[in-house]
């Protein structure tokens, strides 16, 4: 039973991770688009004549979410028949014919006074490659590209999906010419039932930053104010002689004349007083003269023998 119990537990615990990531993924998909996507009933007269019949078409408006001022944007707008709706051809369509969808989409600009710049071209579809009977299936209808671009000073801009008319243009070589379509329904939004609230998209408008523009133009002014107008060089050639180096010579007057005090210590030589060697002579004179004389009396002083 515990067993039981604790594998239970990580099951869940697995399967509540999956749901997170599968919830982050469709999450980032959808980022930076926005999508307004409804059931809506219309009410289609055929263009050949008869009644209008109630018709249900599932709408999907989707616009960027952010967009910039004078900037031109892309939206898409795609309705498609519910396929619980039968929606019939109220003519035959030869092989090789093309379906035009000619939507009507309203927008508006705030603050009251800005423009949206929405236009709507009309898509044509590919060309068929089989016949649709009179009360056949109408084949798929082609998407719409529109385009906006906001004025400046506009802040947000409001998308919707309202009337949409179809037409076809016949294949060459029928005797109709391919340029003029000719056409196949006129579909109204319902006023009355559960299905009348058309598709919006609102899309957040911001203007464009001018910080580049704005700090480029003081760092000019400096640099231009800094620079001063160069000024004309001159050129002076000089040519300069190299005069030759004095040779000094010795000459008699130069030497000293005179030899200085101080004896041996300087090299006096004779002139410097009586000749060393009369010192030595004295000296040693003296020390015989002590010694003779110490004989002298030591010889004096022995007793006489018998």
């Amino acid at each position: 039973m515990l067993k039981s119990k604790a594998r239970g537990r990580v099951a869940g615990r697995a399967a509540a991770a999956g749901v997170v990531s599968a919830g982050l993924l469709l999450g980032l998909g959808a980022l930076g688009a926005h999508a307004d996507t409804k059931t809506v009933t219309y009410s289609c007269s055929p263009s050949a004549g008869g009644a209008a019949v109630a018709h249900d078409f599932t709408v999907t408006l989707t616009a960027a979410t952010s967009a910039v001022t004078g900037t031109q944007y892309t939206a898409t707008l795609s309705i498609q028949p519910v396929s619980t709706s039968p929606f019939p051809a109220p003519v035959q369509i030869a092989s090789g014919a093309t379906i035009e969808l000619q939507p009507t989409v309203s927008a508006s600009a705030l603050p009251a006074g800005m423009t949206a710049g929405v236009s709507t071209p009309s898509p044509i579809g590919t060309p068929l490659t089989a016949a649709v009977t009179a009360q056949g299936t109408m084949p798929p209808l082609p998407t719409a590209t529109l385009t906006v671009t906001p004025s400046a000073g506009a802040t947000s801009v409001v998308l919707t999906a309202k009337d949409f008319k179809i037409s076809m243009i016949a294949p060459a070589g029928t005797g109709t010419t391919t340029t003029t379509p000719t056409a196949l329904y006129n579909c109204l939004i319902a006023t009355t039932g559960a299905n009348t609230a058309p598709a919006v998209a609102t899309i957040a408008v911001t203007s464009p930053s001018a910080s580049p523009s704005a700090s480029a133009s003081p760092s000019a002014s400096p640099s231009a104010s800094a620079s001063p107008s160069p000024r004309g060089t001159r050129t002076v050639f000089e040519t300069v002689f190299a005069s030759p180096t004095p040779v000094k010579t010795k000459t008699k007057a130069a030497q000293v004349e005179n030899t200085p005090g101080g004896g041996a210590a300087t090299g006096g030589g004779g002139e410097a007083g009586p000749d060393a060697r009369l010192f030595v002579l004295t000296g040693t004179a003296l020390m015989l003269a002590a010694g003779a004389g110490g004989l002298v009396l030591r010889a004096r002083r022995r007793p006489v023998r018998q």
